[in-house]
């Protein structure tokens, strides 16, 4: 008498295999490349067949052959444990098996299901340019595959087909600050799970935020940052932990620009662009931003034909630019100008035998400075005297040197290094001349300015 099971059961067979008993057959659910057995013990006389076909192996008094080349080396009959199995399935190998002890007079029935193992899904975001967050799960298509949302063992939504070329595809809309959710991909033997955090799939990393210059010749200092937009994006300015203002755009395509004028003597300021899963921040501090490097300044003689002497220095205006004279570390006088679209000039009268004096040029970021030296400002090179015969028909001799006049300019006779006479006049305008009447037989005369 066969005996009739009433009751389904799910449990692992040698770890690959899946088995269910219900009426008079026991499905098997394997994966390719595993062993199934048939635990139905059989010792003497019996053999097995597939699909009610002629039998494919046989015990005869206790001697295994294999009667179907196919599965010759895989169809093998263990004497210890008295079972069939099958090693290295294959898909072919999916079928009605049935057993048959002749010496008990016994038969059981088996339904083989061999599957390939599910393959892992791949999870891809659609647009990360939409405000909301889209992905897609696709895994290869096989026999009794599944595809399904999860979040928190809960499914949302899932798929099969029956067309098992094709790929499988399951789009999910991500909800903002949700726990994470899972893609699973099952069949009755396997399955795979990848799991997905909306800030890994839903925000690329931010970009760095570019800081320019707004208008460098106004007085005040205005700054503008800018950086591509993206989801959830948002730009700030701070100042010492402190948000002074922000902005974020639903239009993902645009440039997000935030400007910022900026005080005086400030600390720094940062620019910071941030998402839920990145950030970048650019420091700002105003010396680097509001100001142009100082140019180089000028110094020119006045007039150099004046008793006294005038120069002037000059120089490119710009935002906090102060324009100075000092000489031994002091400051002598300084100007500045709010219009920075004028040059910057400031005189000085240099006084004779002084030390040398410094032009200084500086704003909050830069400086420059011109060394000014009496003797180069104040001073041409003199001229060569001419020397010439006042009567030659005196029966004194008398000679005249003349010479251009100049500041601080002084023209003499001299012999064997002593002065015999000089002279010096303000009047910057006239010629010196300075006569001599010359001794018969002196050492020579020297006509010195």
């Amino acid at each position: 008498m066969r005996r009739t099971a009433v009751f389904l059961v799910l449990v692992w067979v040698s770890g690959v295999c899946v088995s269910s008993a219900q009426s008079e057959v026991k499905e098997l659910k394997c994966i390719v490349g595993e062993r199934v057995t048939f635990e139905f013990k059989v010792k003497e006389s019996a053999f097995i067949n597939k699909n009610g076909e002629s039998q494919i192996a046989k015990v005869v008094g206790g001697h295994f052959e294999v009667t179907d080349k196919t599965f010759s080396g895989r169809l093998q009959w263990d004497s210890s444990t008295e079972f069939f199995y099958i090693t290295g399935l294959n898909m072919e190998d999916s079928g009605e098996y049935r057993v048959e002890d002749r010496d008990k007079e016994k038969e059981f029935k088996y339904k083989l299901a061999v599957y390939n193992p599910v393959s892992r899904p791949q999870v891809s975001s659609r647009n990360k340019m939409n405000p909301t967050c889209s992905v897609l799960c696709s895994v290869q298509n096989g026999r009794e595959v599944t595809l399904s949302w999860q979040r928190e063992g809960k499914t949302l939504n899932h798929t099969s087909s029956p067309d098992l070329s094709t790929l499988l595809s399951l789009p999910l809309e991500i909800e903002n600050n949700s726990a994470p959710y899972s893609c699973v991909v099952n069949n009755p033997v396997s399955n795979q799970m990848v799991t997905v955090k909306p800030e890994e799939y839903c925000f690329d990393p931010v970009s760095r935020p570019q800081v320019s210059s707004r208008n460098k010749m106004n007085p005040t200092c205005s700054v503008l940052c800018s950086v591509q937009n993206g989801r959830e994006v948002t730009l700030s300015w701070q100042r010492e932990g402190e948000t002074l203002n922000h902005t974020s755009s639903p239009d993902l395509s645009t440039l997000l620009s935030l400007p910022l004028e900026i005080e005086n003597n400030s600390a720094p300021y940062s620019c910071v662009v941030k998402n839920p899963v990145s950030n970048q921040t650019v420091t700002v501090k105003a010396e680097e931003y509001c100001f142009d490097p100082v140019s180089r300044p000028q110094v020119s003689s006045r007039n150099k034909m004046n008793p006294t002497c005038s120069v002037l220095c000059s120089v490119q205006n710009g935002r906090e630019v102060t324009l100075s004279w000092q000489r031994e570390g002091k400051t002598l006088n300084h100007t500045s100008s709010p219009d920075l679209s004028t040059l910057l000039s400031l005189p000085l009268e240099i006084e004779y035998n002084s030390a040398p004096y410094s032009c200084v040029v500086n704003n909050p970021g830069s400086n420059q400075m011109v060394t000014v030296k009496p003797e180069e400002y104040c001073f041409d090179p003199v001229s060569r005297p001419q020397v010439s015969s006042r009567n030659k028909m005196n029966p004194t001799c008398s000679v005249l040197c003349s010479v251009q006049n100049g500041r601080e300019v002084t023209l003499s006779w001299q012999r064997e290094g002593k002065t015999l006479n000089h002279t010096s006049s303000p009047d910057l305008s006239t010629l010196l001349s300075l006569p001599l009447e010359i001794e018969y037989n002196s050492a020579p005369y020297s006509c010195v300015v």
